[in-house]
């Protein structure tokens, strides 16, 4: 579950009132810094994001407050950059799951920027995480049609872990297409978030099937369960039953018959 603690609306004008010492980073690397104002400094938070607001000054203005950063980046946001091009990463003889890592120290700031090629290439750059240790991850292979494992660095298992929930609805449809799932049978945005609220407002709720007709209607089935039924009066004792005082029947209106395990 993923709460918006701070936010602002998007409006094209941004670019607000700096306090004193925070400097000027561009509108999207200013309303990082703005949306972290109350966050505490030099206790090592660490602060996650895309490659919309990813540059190598945000990271550094946050490595000197304290403050370490995940996120994937834009190449030609990094100066003087080292990196193979997506072209040729992105070449058959290149195996899927290869990534190429280079780090950097500036003004005591350790950063580590790694590509990584998956169905695309993708880029992070980090200041506390960089590719080792690597593990092996699931993906479907389109070509071979079946589940393959490939590498995956540590810096990429850090930015999923903590942008998966957000990216929900990104990661299902990418799943979906790997499986050559039409585009016409995708859910839509709200619709996936229909189907996800569904699923956690009925969470830890009764999956019990009941005998008879299924109720159309939840309050039908909250009015059924407050109807109240009346337990049938006990039988009289054996002793009054058999004292021969000739106790006959009262003849009315025919009722189900309080003897108990009777049916008639």
């Amino acid at each position: 579950m993923v709460y918006a603690h701070k936010f602002e609306i998007y409006s094209g004008q941004e670019n607000l009132e700096k306090v004193p010492g925070e400097p000027d980073l561009g509108a999207t690397g200013n309303v990082v810094v703005r949306l972290l104002r109350g966050v505490p400094r030099m206790i090592n938070h660490i602060i996650y994001f895309d490659n919309f607001y990813t540059s190598l000054p945000l990271v550094y203005f946050l490595a000197k407050q304290g403050i370490h950063t995940v996120g994937t980046v834009q190449q030609n946001r990094i100066p003087n950059n080292k990196l193979p091009d997506r072209k040729t990463f992105m070449k058959k003889s290149v195996p899927r799951g290869s990534y190429e890592e280079r780090v950097s120290t500036f003004d005591g700031v350790d950063m580590s920027c790694v590509a990584w090629k998956d169905n695309k290439v993708v880029t992070l750059l980090s200041t506390y995480s960089g590719a080792l240790p690597v593990t092996e991850v699931s993906r479907y292979d389109k070509a071979k049609k079946e589940t393959i494992g490939i590498t995956c660095p540590f810096i990429v298992q850090e930015y999923n872990k903590h942008m998966g929930v957000i990216n929900a609805w990104v990661i299902y449809r990418k799943n979906a297409m790997e499986r050559n799932h039409h585009k016409k049978n995708l859910l839509t945005m709200s619709q996936f978030r229909n189907e996800l609220a569904f699923v956690l407002c009925n969470k830890g709720t009764s999956k019990e099937t009941k005998r008879g007709r299924r109720s159309t209607s939840t309050l039908e089935d909250e009015l059924q369960s407050k109807i109240k039924k009346a337990s049938p009066a006990p039988p009289p004792p054996k002793d009054i039953r058999t004292d021969g005082a000739e106790h006959w029947p009262t003849v009315g209106g025919s009722h189900r018959c309080k003897y108990p395990k009777c049916k008639g």
